[in-house]
């Protein structure tokens, strides 16, 4: 890594491995004098299912995004002291989980991934989830998964 990280880039789902990759990722931040922006992707299949199961708006389906990021920034939040060492940011997008976060890293080598795997069952927890995988095969960031 020649390049100074100055954000450090948190994907989140609401999920305990996204809260672990957030405090770790505030720490490491604190150390390098970065930011971090923690960044949700509601999934785009999710829009198509919404959009025609219950007959929405676009509006309505932003509205919905912005409600499920919204918890899992909460929850994210809810693992770190309130006097915060480093900028926190949020930001939400939609589309394929892995794709955006690879997408958001694409033109800046100044930003370190770090996220959450999930182990969904016995078997499943002894690889990597598919979004962190396919992150890590495409991100061309320094990157780091937290168990």
């Amino acid at each position: 890594m020649s390049q100074r990280i100055k954000e450090v880039l948190v994907p989140v789902d609401g999920s305990e491995g996204a809260s672990r990759a957030t405090r770790f990722a505030v720490d490491m931040a604190s150390s390098l004098g970065a930011s971090v922006r923690l960044f949700y992707v509601f999934p785009s299949a999710s829009v198509e299912v919404i959009g025609m199961a219950a007959g929405m708006s676009r509006a309505d389906i932003d509205t919905t995004a912005q409600t499920a990021a919204q918890r899992a920034f909460d929850k994210a939040r809810a693992v770190l002291d309130d006097d915060l060492p480093v900028d926190l940011q949020e930001e939400t997008s939609i589309g394929d989980p892995a794709d955006e976060i690879v997408r958001y890293t694409e033109d800046s080598p100044d930003i370190m991934v770090i996220m959450g795997r999930r182990g969904l069952s016995r078997m499943k927890s002894l690889v990597l989830g598919s979004v962190s995988d396919k992150v890590s095969r495409h991100t061309k960031s320094p990157i780091m998964i937290i168990s």
